[in-house]
């Protein structure tokens, strides 16, 4: 009887100090197993003994430790909150199904604890069905899914919306996603994911209906949904289909579009969207305007730097004006243009200026502000921060910052200092970040720049067929042409060399650079016939001090029609020698976007029997002359400009030395006489701009004029047989421009056409263009373009009408390239006869007749930004 007593007595200590926690309750403490029952009345304080973890053989236990919160030998109320936050804290990891603590026993006030785990499955592998490898490898871009990634219900229902949304975007209207989870039997507590997709059919928008719209015209709106388009059998870059994120979009635009007018209460009263049939969706809006309103009376308060008077017209918004929101915002904050409040005072150093715009009350439709200003105090810059710059020197790009230590802090030097940047060329123009970072102790602001190198040195490795006018023109003796055929051509140009590391075996990887120098060799060849070499070379800013730039260059062109060497007797064709020193200055007044260029250059000429000259087929010439251009360009970006003009004026003159006390009377001259030493002068005027126009600046209208005319001093003397204008095709013949000749594209006619054979000494030209960008991407720039033109060349200022022009139209694609620069492919129609005096006139080529008659499709490839270009 004894043993039985000790052995219930035993037993029920057993039962006595064990407690089992599961699950909480509100007081921390779900479950008791056992006979122990909690007091909740009178909490007791126990002291945390040994913790042990089960269930979780791939976890850290001591880590698991840590997120619960409990700790050896803390003491905690029982029950109390501290179980049930230890419950809260292993669930926020989502790395659990189930989670319990227990108590194993209790000894002397101290609680042996038990965490019990149940860890969530993960992630094998995941497989599609449904659609294809490219369109499964484009979801998996899409999706955040990888082999041990933790599997929670949310994990499922976000993978599922993101599939849906990625092909709801394409279209599929109707897609349906299924996930279904089987268990990997090879690897321990793993799932499979199958995720079927249902894409069914493509869903377009049948009809886009809008009623209750008086102000605004149906099509206006629906030109405001940018992204929501019916369907119209014209649409190919902005194709019709549904997506609920761009709907909403576009509803907001329709709303923008009535606040502007005004209409700011304009409502959305009704919209709905429902099938048509398996194809096609029906949206339909209804509208409800409400009154139009107008801006009240604006006052300005905190203003001291500048009058209100003054403000008010800045803000160009007056009493009685039609209420816009949209242009009340811009007005006040950085508006594109720079017209605003903002700018205003951040271009004088208020850096930390503020503005706020209170609507007071709104009387008989009158919406009254009252604008409240802290202008704080001005900031001067203090450092200047460069990042990101691996081969540019930091010197070459502190020369171009506007924004100088202890200048005031500007908004209008930051855009500039950008722009001058990304003129350079050297970095991604999409990866400038400027960060101003204030010291309001001080009142100073640290300006740092962070670019991203690009490559910009490019190679030209290219082939072209040299056929008539340049290489194989006929002699004088009226023979056949010759030497036309294939030319080579390679290229090479460093745009951010340095000569100063040229001896610096470290310096070369593979080239010396960083200094901002460019430097250019080229070179043209088909053999016996044609050679061509140039090398140029360029210092940006001569002395290190100002924008000053140092330029020359050396060339040597010599063609042979029929590749014979010049000791044969029967060589037809002509050498040319030249050199050339620039230097550049850019310019403080009217404005710093002026630069002026001026050249000195020395042409020498040697042709034997060469029939492009034809009133100077042999002897030898001499060209001295002068060139001055004064140029405003306000670009804001080489490659895409999407806004700014480029205005250039351009002067050339060679010696006149009939004019300077030499021989007067050349009637009796021979052509060696007349043309021992050149005279002439040139005239060139030119213009470009770009505009937006859509607010994303990527549809962009770029439109272009040249004029340009040769004359000479001396009536008595012939016109110069150098320095000509040719026009037609692509701007490319196959050889470098030679003689001074400028070879001016004009798409949709043969190269060289629409002028004369030896080129004319007039010539005027119109382009308009409409661009749309496929990739901005830096390493790859691509966009496409619709193109119009008209232009034409005459021999003499009689036959000069500007409205004569050769018009042609087409479309278009460039390739920017940084090894290659630009490429371009064009396709134009050409739709005017030629003139008589034109070189493909009387051609005898096999599109002659078609030429004569004009309206007839051209090809045309071009190498190079501005090659062609009047």
């Amino acid at each position: 009887m004894k043993f039985t007593a000790q052995f219930f007595t035993y037993i029920a200590l057993i039962f006595i100090s064990s407690y089992t926690f599961s699950q909480s309750d509100s007081s921390g403490v779900t479950a008791i197993g056992g006979e122990f029952v909690i007091d909740y009345q009178n909490p007791r304080q126990y002291e945390i003994g040994p913790i042990r973890v089960e269930g979780a053989d791939n976890f850290d236990h001591q880590a698991i430790k840590l997120i619960t919160g409990l700790r050896t030998g803390e003491r905690i109320m029982i029950p109390g909150e501290r179980f049930s936050k230890a419950i809260k804290n292993l669930w926020k990891e989502e790395l659990f199904s189930d989670a319990e603590i227990s108590v194993d026993k209790e000894i002397d006030g101290i609680v042996y604890l038990t965490i019990k785990l149940a860890p969530r499955p993960k992630l094998s592998r995941y497989k599609f069905k449904g659609v294809n490898k490219r369109e499964a490898d484009k979801v998996r871009e899409e999706i955040n899914l990888f082999t041990g990634k933790t599997i929670t219900e949310n994990l499922v229902f976000i993978t599922e919306n993101k599939i849906k949304g990625y092909f709801r975007d394409k279209g599929y209207y109707d897609v349906k996603v299924n996930i279904s989870r089987q268990k990997d039997t090879l690897i321990n507590n793993s799932e499979i994911f199958i995720i079927d997709i249902a894409k069914n059919n493509k869903v377009k928008i049948k009809e886009l209906n809008i009623e209750g719209n008086t102000s605004i015209s149906t099509w206006k709106l629906s030109m405001a949904m940018k992204d929501t388009k019916k369907k119209q059998f014209w649409r190919f870059f902005k194709r019709s289909k549904f997506t609920s994120s761009a709907y909403e979009r576009d509803k907001q635009a329709i709303l923008d579009k009535y606040n502007s007018i005004g209409l700011r209460d304009a409502a959305i009263s009704f919209d709905t969207v429902y099938n048509y049939d398996k194809k096609n969706l029906v949206v339909n809006l209804i509208i409800d305007e409400g009154q139009k309103y107008y801006f009240g009376n604006i006052e300005w308060m905190g203003n001291t730097k500048f009058r209100s008077s003054y403000l008010d017209t800045v803000l160009g918004i007056k009493k009685g004006d039609v209420y816009d929101k949209i242009l009340l915002e811009k007005r006040l904050r950085m508006s594109e243009d720079g017209r605003d409040i903002s700018s205003l005072y951040m271009d004088r150093g208020y850096l930390f200026f503020q503005i706020n715009s209170i609507e007071t009350n709104v009387t008989d439709n009158y919406i009254n502000y009252q604008m409240r200003i802290i202008e704080g105090k001005e900031a001067r810059v203090k450092r200047i921060r460069i990042k990101g710059n691996t081969k540019t020197n930091d010197y070459v790009i502190r020369r171009e910052i506007r924004t100088k230590p202890g200048d005031l802090f500007s908004r209008n030097d930051i855009i500039r200092t950008q722009r001058e940047l990304a003129q350079l060329g050297y970095f991604n123009e999409q990866g400038f970040q400027i960060n101003p970072i204030p010291n309001p102790a001080d009142g100073t602001v640290d300006i740092e720049y962070t670019v991203e190198e690009k490559s910009s040195d490019q190679i030209e490795l290219s082939g072209g067929y040299g056929g008539r006018g340049l290489t194989g023109l006929s002699s004088t003796s009226g023979s056949s042409m010759g030497g036309s055929g294939l030319i080579g051509t390679l290229g090479l140009t460093f745009n951010n060399f340095s000569t100063k590391n040229f001896f610096k075996k470290d310096s070369w990887s593979p080239l010396p650079g960083g200094d901002g120098q460019r430097l250019s060799i080229r070179a043209q060849t088909n053999g016996k016939y044609y050679q061509s070499y140039i090398f140029s070379f360029t210092e940006p800013w001569l002395g290190g001090k100002k924008p000053n730039s140092l330029s020359y260059s050396f060339n040597h062109t010599a063609i042979s029609s029929y590749g014979y060497l010049k000791s044969n007797p029967k060589y037809t064709g002509v050498t040319i020698t030249g050199m050339a020193i620039g230097l550049g200055r850019r310019k403080k007044f009217p404005d710093d976007y002026f630069s002026a260029y001026y050249e000195l250059a020395y042409q020498y000429y040697v042709p034997t029997n060469y029939g492009i000259f034809q009133n100077f087929p042999t002897g030898y010439a001499n060209d001295i002359s002068m060139k001055y251009v004064l140029q405003r360009n306000s670009i804001s970006a080489p490659i895409y400009p999407q806004s700014g003009t480029n205005i250039s004026f351009t002067a050339k003159s060679s010696i006149p030395y009939s004019l300077l006390g030499g021989r007067t009377d050349f009637t009796t001259a021979t052509q060696q006489e007349m043309f021992k030493y050149l005279e002439y002068f040139k005239i060139k005027l030119t213009g470009e701009w770009f505009t937006p126009l859509t607010l994303d600046k990527k549809l962009v209208l770029r439109t272009r004029f040249g004029f340009a005319f040769l004359g000479k001093y001396n009536a008595t003397k012939n016109l110069s047989p150098f320095e000509r204008y040719s026009l037609g095709g692509s701007g490319l013949s196959g050889v470098s421009q030679m003689g001074g000749r400028e070879i001016i594209a004009l798409r949709g006619y043969e190269d060289n056409q629409v002028s004369s054979q030896s080129g004319d000494p007039i010539i005027a030209k119109y382009t308009v263009e409409l661009r749309y960008p496929i990739s901005l991407n830096p390493q790859a720039t691509f966009y496409v373009l619709a193109f119009g033109e008209a232009g034409n060349c005459f021999p003499t200022f009689k036959q000069f009408n500007p409205m004569n022009v050769k018009r042609s139209a087409g479309v278009g694609l460039r390739v920017f390239l940084p090894m290659f620069g630009m490429l371009g492919l064009d396709y134009g129609w050409g739709f005017d006869k030629l003139d008589p005096w034109a070189a493909g006139y009387n051609s005898g080529t096999i599109n002659n007749s078609i030429e004569r008659r004009g309206f007839y499709p051209k090809m045309t490839f071009s190498i190079g930004m501005n090659l062609g270009e009047l």
